[in-house]
């Protein structure tokens, strides 16, 4: 087996009671898995440290030719730092490098063309952006204030973009084009707030993606009093339309209970399937049980939820997507299910479900396995990075990938 699924809810629960030789026959026949991963290599490892993957929209993993880049933060140093890691496919370790002025928060990345890079994060400068090309070039601010900040490219329209920055009590959300300067700088056109009208409550936390013809915008908002995803489509990085709800989770009182103004859905992540958008997201409509990973497809009314029946009695935690040119979306998240924090992954199916959730044997086990990030390549291949934390204190940030299997 090539990762980790599960079988009858009776096995799973009473395992423990009939004990291990029963267990194993009352277990249905485990599926195969998509993926041949690779043995886990660590990017950065120490104890007494944390290694944090907190990029807007869980952008902190990308693909551009033969290089893979990460970018993270830690506090290794007493303070938290942002870092920036890069390897050629096939030839170890990552090679990294420290960036951001002061205390440096949440840094998320962007593949552009033949082997090169954006960066975006949050330092005590406000928020900055910087193309890498052999190195990283000149940092550009964007905003003298803080906030979640996310990049996009599309080989038509160039670079995109998105931030969030305080006004009055409320985030509100922004939008620029990004050019290329002299020496390997960027330059900043035409930056604007994506509504005219100043936000009634907080926007924050936006994924961008670019799909096909334009680009798309998802994003956390408050304007209906409780949180919900909300989204925006350009053409052409200029003109936005107008926002359009994307979580169906309730609005008001739900299933005979006063949940206020209504249930939450938080952490928005994007992927292109082909050339559609796909949102996913935490979203507590079931609220006895906690967050669930959600889903909107593309022509699908409803919302889908992605994770399996044995996921559905506990909470899930840091949703990421991926997907590629020929349409295959994968879906990535962390749960505690067999007892342990582990990855779980879920592909979408030739009929538009998702499949049974498996975790890969790199990223699953007695440790703490968190905060995935992920990229699927044209050939189907996953890239995967995550956060492992032992019992003793040791942090590693860890990189593997999967190679896909042919299915019987």
């Amino acid at each position: 087996m090539n990762g980790r699924v599960h079988g009858c809810v009776f096995g799973r629960v009473f395992g423990h009671v009939l004990g291990p030789l029963a267990l194993l026959g009352l277990l249905a026949p485990q599926a195969q898995a998509d993926w041949d991963f690779a043995p886990a290599v660590d990017v950065a490892a120490g104890k007494g440290l944390f290694h944090h993957l907190e990029a807007s929209g869980r952008q902190a993993l990308a693909l551009s030719g033969d290089r893979v880049a990460l970018v993270w933060e830690d506090d290794r140093s007493g303070n938290p730092r942002c870092y920036l890691a890069i390897k050629t496919d096939g030839q170890a370790p990552f090679k990294e490098q420290a960036f951001g002025q002061g205390e440096c928060f949440a840094p998320g990345i962007a593949a552009l063309d033949n082997g090169r890079f954006a960066v975006i994060w949050e330092d005590e400068t406000g928020i900055n952006t910087a193309r890498v090309d052999a190195a990283l070039g000149p940092a550009l601010r964007l905003s003298d204030k803080g906030g979640q900040a996310a990049l996009a490219w599309h080989p038509a329209l160039g670079l995109q973009a998105t931030w969030t920055r305080p006004e009055g009590r409320h985030q509100r959300l922004w939008l620029g084009r990004l050019e290329q300067a002299d020496h390997g700088a960027l330059r900043l056109s035409t930056p604007e707030p994506l509504e005219a009208q100043p936000p009634k409550d907080d926007q924050m936390y936006p994924a961008l993606a670019a799909c096909g013809p334009g680009f798309t915008l998802t994003w956390e908002d408050r304007r209906l009093g409780h949180t919900v995803i909300f989204s925006s489509t350009s053409p052409d990085g200029r003109t936005w339309s107008l926002p359009t709800r994307v979580s169906h989770n309730a609005t008001g009182k739900a299933q005979g209970t006063d949940l206020g103004r209504g249930t939450g859905a938080m952490r928005p992540a994007l992927a292109c399937a082909g050339e559609k958008p796909v949102t996913v997201w935490l979203d507590k409509r079931d609220f006895l049980s906690g967050y669930d990973v959600y889903a909107a497809l593309p022509g699908q009314k409803k919302n889908t939820k992605v994770q399996d029946s044995f996921g559905d009695a506990i909470a899930q935690w840091h949703p990421a997507a991926a997907g590629n040119a020929r349409g295959d979306l994968v879906v990535a998240w962390d749960d505690d299910r067999d007892g342990t924090q582990d990855i779980w992954l879920s592909k979408q199916t030739v009929d538009g479900s998702f499949a049974e959730n498996t975790a890969p044997p790199p990223a699953a086990g007695p440790n703490q396995q968190s905060d995935p990030v992920l990229v699927l390549d044209g050939m189907g291949t996953l890239h995967l990075a995550w956060v492992e934390r032992s019992p003793e204190g040791e942090s590693r940030l860890r990189y593997t990938t999967g190679r896909p299997v042919s299915q019987p």
